[in-house]
């Protein structure tokens, strides 16, 4: 279980009252009931029973700052990639560009 250190530190009292029950009662549910919905009926009664918590599934952290884009470049484009597909394309999954087809490549200078 990873918990992101810059969220815990701008909103601490709403982290430890939310974000960690919301969390363990995912391990929970896993250990108690095995492969079931993320946010099912047994999630939202540990959420309720055990942490006495609401069962809310979205928080309203302030996350925008948080994004870490990627820029890539193909034959006629830049494009901002997430960290999740920067993260594929070092394991070898190819993205294309939709209009030339080309595959994209990492910009090497960081610029957009």
């Amino acid at each position: 279980m990873n918990f992101h250190p810059l969220l815990y530190v701008e909103n601490a009292d709403a982290f430890i009252n939310e974000v960690v029950p919301h969390e363990v009662s995912h391990l929970l549910v896993w250990t108690l009931f095995g492969k079931v919905k993320p946010h099912g009926v047994q999630w939202q009664a540990i959420m309720r029973d055990v942490f006495n918590c609401s069962p809310n599934t979205t928080h309203s952290f302030e996350v925008q700052h948080l994004t870490n884009t990627f820029p890539y470049r193909c034959n006629c484009n830049t494009f901002a990639l997430s960290i999740r597909r920067h993260n594929n394309i070092k394991k070898g999954t190819q993205y294309r560009c939709k209009r030339c087809n080309a595959i994209l490549q990492e910009n090497a200078s960081r610029e957009l």
